[in-house]
């Protein structure tokens, strides 16, 4: 028999919102949708609903990972060359599975697709993964995203591209590329606004696109409901994007004190991606960076956790995203929380960023991100408290229930 009403019993229940925790609670869920939630002594249990019974652990919204890059497995290039892009499809379906059996209910990926196909598969059923918000990229010639290596070869940074994201220069070159991206579906614009470190021909301090460029690309995207997301490392290229009217920018390593009071005034999110900091730092090598890559890696990394730290401290609006670009990284992206409380957040903080604030990012928080009547049932069980230790987020074996859209994909109750 299949129930369609459901009742999550909580022995702590963390709703998402930053409020303060319910003791013995109860969420109510009718096929998809939160219905009641509470503590028990005010919700009544109908007698025909399924119990899913975690009374004696933590009930939770399902998390997020706001800037991850589910067709990217490696950065060896010789890897990458003698990969076959079918093979690469389908470790991509496995790393959708994984995401969301470690609590991961819902990804944005941060480019790396073609097409929609993979939200589309997720959404039938064809593959088991998170909810998938997809973001169509953009590059400048020369830039970040440009796959361009000096002896002539160009090789897409994802899995995903056949043969690699828009290429556009110029406000009409920029705004054709936006345009193409939209009238495909995605879900988010990314652009760079600054080098990177994976790169072969730029640095994080380079600043991309003009000002000009980047608004074109901002008011084509918001033209059509939809967002423009900015990778940015150097601090001009931070502003530039904050000043461009970007609904998030993603790394923020060389944030200055202008930098983070501007993304205070203004509103904007901030993704600080502290997981793939953190690996690269102490395992860059084994992930395939080279010399060139290795010394931009130590070179932003004396910056990158002091300048989050001051923003959480400036009351910057964070979410977690982990920017993971290995195969070994995948189904670890709650590591980002227990790197977020390390450099500044209390542990609720961190949940907050993870649940409503990264709801709020990815546009979905009219769907999502907290627990309360009317959003779809995303829900974890959790054996052990993470608001006394946030790393027992990252133990699959203490994730009991993994729910999504009201179906329950991990059930260990």
């Amino acid at each position: 028999m299949k129930f369609t009403l459901k009742a999550v019993k909580a022995g702590l229940l963390i709703d998402g919102s930053g409020r303060e925790p319910i003791k013995n609670g109860v969420v109510l869920i009718d096929g998809q949708k939160i219905t009641e939630v509470g503590p028990s002594s005010k919700v009544n249990i109908p007698a025909q609903a399924e119990l899913l019974d975690g009374s004696d652990k933590v009930v939770m919204p399902g998390m997020f990972d706001c800037h991850c890059h589910t067709t990217v497995s490696t950065l060896d290039l010789m890897k990458r060359i003698f990969t076959t892009k079918t093979m690469d499809i389908l470790k991509a379906a496995d790393i959708l599975k994984r995401t969301l059996h470690a609590g991961i209910t819902t990804v944005r990926d941060a480019g790396g697709h073609d097409d929609v196909g993979f939200r589309q598969a997720v959404e039938t059923g064809i593959v088991e993964g998170p909810r998938l918000v997809l973001s169509g990229a953009i590059a400048q010639t020369g830039g970040h995203l440009d796959g361009y290596f000096p002896r002539g070869i160009e090789l897409p940074f994802s899995a995903g591209y056949v043969v690699g994201p828009e290429m556009a220069d110029g406000v009409p070159g920029v705004q054709a590329a936006a345009r193409r991206i939209l009238r495909k579906g995605f879900d988010f614009i990314k652009v760079c606004t600054s080098g990177g470190i994976a790169s072969p021909t730029d640095l994080p301090q380079y600043t991309e696109w003009t000002i000009e460029e980047l608004k074109a690309i901002v008011y084509e995207a918001s033209a059509r409901e939809k967002a423009v997301m900015a990778h940015a490392e150097g601090t001009q290229g931070i502003k530039n994007a904050i000043l461009a009217g970007v609904w998030s920018v993603e790394h923020g390593s060389m944030m200055d004190a202008e930098a983070i009071k501007m993304l205070v005034d203004t509103g904007t999110y901030l993704v600080p991606t502290l997981l793939i900091m953190d690996r690269l730092a102490n395992e860059g090598r084994t992930f395939g960076l080279n010399d060139i890559a290795m010394a931009k890696v130590e070179a932003i990394s004396r910056v990158h956790f002091e300048n989050f730290r001051k923003a959480a401290k400036a009351g910057v609006k964070i979410a977690t995203g982990t920017d993971i670009i290995h195969d070994s990284l995948h189904g670890t992206n709650a590591r980002e929380l227990e790197l977020m409380v390390r450099y500044g957040f209390t542990p609720m903080q961190a949940i907050v960023a993870a649940t409503k604030n990264s709801a709020e990012v990815c546009r979905v928080s009219d769907k999502v991100g907290v627990l309360e009547p009317g959003k779809l049932a995303d829900i974890l069980v959790v054996d052990g408290n993470p608001l006394e230790d946030i790393a027992v987020l990252q133990d699959k074996a203490r994730l009991k229930l993994v729910m999504k859209a009201g179906e329950a994909y991990v059930n260990k109750l």
